[in-house]
């Protein structure tokens, strides 16, 4: 961030004098992204629960750990 502000400065691209923005919406409102986010968040708390209820944790350090290639595949025809 700080890089691209100097160099922004350095071009000259940094707007200067009196900045009139003005805030179109000032107040919180509920809509359809509200609702939305809502339902994504309940859904990702249930895939979490899901994840830790399931074995997962334990999945994930099995994973972590060093693998035996070729064990107990001597013994299969092809």
């Amino acid at each position: 961030g700080l890089i691209i502000e100097f160099l922004f400065d350095a071009l000259g691209l940094i707007p200067s004098g009196p900045r009139n923005a003005k805030v179109v919406e000032a107040h919180i409102s509920l809509n359809y992204t509200s609702a939305l986010d809502f339902v994504f968040m309940v859904l990702a708390a249930v895939l979490v629960v899901r994840f830790l209820r399931s074995g997962g944790p334990e999945m994930l350090r099995m994973m972590k750990g060093p693998t035996d290639h070729g064990a107990g595949h001597g013994d299969m025809a092809h």
